[in-house]
């Protein structure tokens, strides 16, 4: 049985919309995490956070506001708002990517704007977090 150009056409369109058009999961990195190497972060759902950095037997505790944009490739995350510590004033943007929902990979770089985003993961560069 021959297809019709136009219903092929259409499934075409279809498969390329449904593999391209479908939004990504976007999953957010709640609750506590820690990078096993002394450094914490806590994420609530309404975008406020706490970065904990362990000194010894203390621990260093700076809250911060973040932002998913899951319209990004990589995922993208704004870190705002810094109370004390080196960030104060300043903000860090960075991409996120949750390999389960028991880890995820952060990559970030400070600066005025956007422009300073990094765009892809780097062994380097990228840290690994844990759920807690």
């Amino acid at each position: 049985m021959k297809t019709r150009p136009l219903t092929a056409a259409l499934t075409a369109l279809f498969i390329t919309c449904f593999m391209g058009c479908v939004d990504k999961t976007c999953t957010q990195p709640t609750g506590a995490w820690t990078n096993r190497e002394g450094q914490s972060f806590v994420f609530s759902s309404e975008g406020k956070g706490l970065w904990l950095t362990r000194f010894g037997t203390s621990f260093d505790t700076v809250s911060f506001n973040y932002l998913i944009d899951c319209k990004n490739d990589p995922t993208a995350i704004d870190l705002k708002g810094f109370n004390t510590g080196p960030y104060e004033g300043q903000a860090l943007y960075g991409i996120i990517e949750m390999s389960t929902d028991s880890s995820f990979r952060l990559r970030y770089e400070s600066g005025a704007d956007a422009s300073v985003r990094p765009t892809a993961f780097d062994a380097d560069q990228t840290l690994k977090f844990y759920r807690k």
